[in-house]
Order: structure tokens, then C-alpha cells, then sequence
């Protein structure tokens, strides 16, 4: 098996594959048995790569599905180091991110509040 590094892109399907329960076997040279937490069973070829899964084999955009990232994080292919260093910064942005939504979300109800009971003055006036 080539040790050659690739790097994904941090994106749902790279999460999926370094935080999901797999079991990953290497059946021939580059050629893997990985099931899922779910007892689904796929056939990974990293010389192409290719997977048996249905996100891998019915969508034209997936060049590498979980499976396929998965086996490639087990041979070590990926450089563990800076995908933790990554999932990390994105931790840190989603919940980031989220505060700012909590924020929000908190001003839209005080919002509404305000336009509530503008509305039942304006139904007392009438």
C-alpha cells in the first residue's frame, strides 16, 4: 500500500469518516472491507479510489465518500495531526458561529416581543 499523502477537505463526509465507528480490514493490497456503525458493509479500492456505498456509486460530484476516507485515515494517508488541528478550527468556528445565531435569535425575540404588545396597544386604541 502506497503511503502517500491526502489530505481531505475538512467537509460533513471527512467528519463522518474520522468520528463514526468503522471497522476497517484490508482484504488485498489497497483493497478494504469497511462496515459501518449501521452493519452496512462496503468495498473500498484506494488505487482509484472506489467504494460500493450508494453515495459513492450514484453521485457524480462524490469523488470520496466516508469509506474511502476512512480507509485512507486507517493506512495512514492522512496526516492525522493536522485533520484534528482542522476539525478543531471548525469546532471552534461552529460554535462560534452558533453564539452568534444564539445572539440572534435572542434579538428577534425580544423583537417580536416589542411588536407583540405594539399590537395589542394598537387592537386597544381601535
Amino acid at each position: 500500500m502506497s503511503s502517500e499523502s491526502v489530505q481531505p477537505d475538512i467537509e460533513p463526509r471527512t467528519i463522518r469518516a474520522a468520528t463514526e465507528i468503522m471497522t476497517v480490514i484490508e482484504e488485498a493490497d489497497a483493497l478494504f472491507s469497511v462496515t459501518t456503525e449501521s452493519g452496512s458493509e462496503y468495498t473500498v479500492d484506494l488505487r482509484e479510489p472506489a467504494c460500493t456505498c450508494p453515495d459513492f456509486q450514484y453521485r457524480d460530484d462524490v469523488r470520496e465518500c466516508k469509506h474511502i476516507r476512512r480507509a485512507r485515515i486507517e493506512v495512514g494517508q492522512v496526516d492525522i495531526k493536522a485533520l484534528t488541528e482542522s476539525l478543531a478550527e471548525r469546532a471552534t468556528t461552529v460554535t462560534k458561529e452558533a453564539d452568534e445565531l444564539e445572539e440572534a435569535a435572542e434579538k428577534l425575540n425580544q423583537t417580536a416581543a416589542k411588536l407583540d404588545n405594539a399590537a395589542e396597544r394598537l387592537e386597544e386604541v381601535q
